[in-house]
Formats: C-alpha cells, structure tokens, sequence
C-alpha cells in the first residue's frame, strides 16, 4: 500500500500535501480474530464466554488461594466450579461411575490476550471433550453428540439467562460472581451483578465423526444475537416466546429422575430446533 501516492478526493491532484505529512509515518496493526482455539476444535461442545468481571483473577486467587492464581491455577479453580454444576445436575440422573465419565472429560480453557488474562479480550472457554468408559483408558462417545451438545446449551442459558420470574433466576448461574448450585437467593433481576459473565456462543462437532473438527456455532436463542436480545444474554421474553429457550428451560427444570429419556427425546428436540432453517418473510 503506497500511503504517500492516497490524497484526500477534494485535494488538488497537483497540490503538495504540506501539512497532511506530519501524520506519517503510519504504524498499520493487523489483528486476525480466531473464532475458534485449538482444544475447543477438538472438543465435543464448548461454551465460550464472555468475562464482565474486573477483578476475576483477584476474587478467584481470595477465594482459593492454595491454588495460586497463575493462568492454569485460574482454569482449575473454575474447572473444579463447573464440574460442581454437571455433579449437582446430574447425580441424581446417572450412576456413579458413568457421572464421573462426565466429570473426567470436562476442561476450561482461558483464552490470553499479550500473554496475561484481560478481562475486557479473555474468553473462558467450557470444553465437553470425549469421555472414557469406567476403568478404561481409551477416548470414545459414551453420550452422543447431541446429548453432549445439551449439556453445553442447558449451561449457556444458565449463564446467559435475565429475568424477572422468579423460576427463571432459580437457574442463573455465574461461574465468577455466583456459582452456588444449592440456593439462589436471589429475588429480582437487580440482584444479578453487572458484573455476570454472558455467552458468546456454543460450538459442537458437525458431525459424530470424532475426526472431524468442523464445527456447528448455536446459541440459546432460535434467533441471531444481533436481532435478539441483548448481546449474550437470553430474557425472561426469549424463555416464553422462543421454541429453543423454552424447551431448554423446560429440559432444565422438568426432568423425571433416573433416566436420561427426556434429554434423549425432548433435548434432541432442542438441538435438531437450531438446524431448522429460518422462515424467510416474503
């Protein structure tokens, strides 16, 4: 690019550009955004979220500070928060040793921007890798994808969920500013920090080909984010009129226990609602 030979289109082709010079030389900085890391392409599903939090790694280094507070110390804290989620939810569903499959095969990743952790460019990045069989040692989908992709989205809308119905903040959960599965106290959409962390989107496998790292983005809205709600979030309207917020809500607070039928039938539901194409108005 010859930045000297580009004038202004009302300059005179022959005018000297004087005092238009002193800006120069021009340091030009190009940035390529990555959507998607290395471990979240061989993921099973990933949910990548965005931190509102400040004083992320302050707060997690008081709240456990026999972990230290280095960027891998951070991913275990947070790690160790997450598995605490999928054992609430899902102990009383599955037998022990098929939970810690589960368990085993979750990982965080936080994304560095120049090295450190930014809370305004980091992203914390939930991984469902692939599960091993009790007492073995090899990789397979003991879940399929679709049921993996469920766990990913059930915990987005989670995260991303503001209402003012009292069901619907039962299951708001924040892994940075509140986190406890056991209780919500929490009575009004104010009592939701600013500070919550949001969802920039949910990723899976394209197909249930393990070698294949193409990957499906989703969201916990049948809609585009940028038409929808506001960016990352899913409210208590989304959760009454969109068919996939409100079957996600439902797979969330109307399970039967021991069986994993209803995530099967009515959580396959949810997945294949985001595949449909969208109506075009005429």
């Amino acid at each position: 690019m010859d930045l000297m030979s580009t004038r202004n289109r009302l300059m005179p082709q022959t005018e000297d550009l004087g005092p238009h010079k002193t800006g120069l030389p021009l340091t030009l900085s190009l940035r390529i955004l990555q959507q998607s890391t290395q471990r979240q392409k061989l993921s099973v599903a990933a949910v990548t979220i965005r931190i509102h939090y400040s004083k992320m790694v302050t707060m997690l280094r008081a709240d456990t500070p026999d972990m230290g507070d280095g960027h891998a110390a951070t991913e275990a804290k947070l790690l160790r928060r997450f598995r605490e989620l999928v054992t609430y939810c899902l102990a009383p569903r599955l037998p022990p040793d098929l939970l810690q499959s589960v368990i085993e095969s979750m990982d965080v990743e936080i994304t560095l921007f120049k090295g450190v952790i930014n809370w305004t460019q980091s992203r914390i990045i939930l991984l469902f890798n692939r599960q091993r069989k009790p007492g073995g040692h090899t990789l397979v989908d003991l879940f399929r994808l679709e049921q993996v992709t469920l766990w990913a989205l059930q915990i987005a809308l989670m995260i991303a969920i503001r209402s003012n119905i009292l069901e619907h903040l039962l299951i708001h959960l924040c892994p940075l500013t509140r986190y406890e599965t056991t209780s919500s106290g929490l009575s009004s959409l104010q009592d939701i920090p600013g500070e919550a962390c949001t969802i920039v989107r949910v990723t899976a496998r394209a197909t249930g080909d393990s070698s294949n790292t193409d990957r499906t983005p989703y969201f916990p809205v049948g809609q585009s984010m940028a038409k929808g709600s506001p960016m990352g979030v899913v409210t208590g309207l989304d959760i009454l009129n969109d068919p996939l917020a409100a079957l996600l809500f439902k797979s969330l607070t109307s399970r039967s226990q021991g069986s994993l039928m209803y995530e099967q039938v009515s959580g396959g539901t949810a997945v294949a609602l985001l595949a449909y194409p969208k109506c075009k108005m005429s």
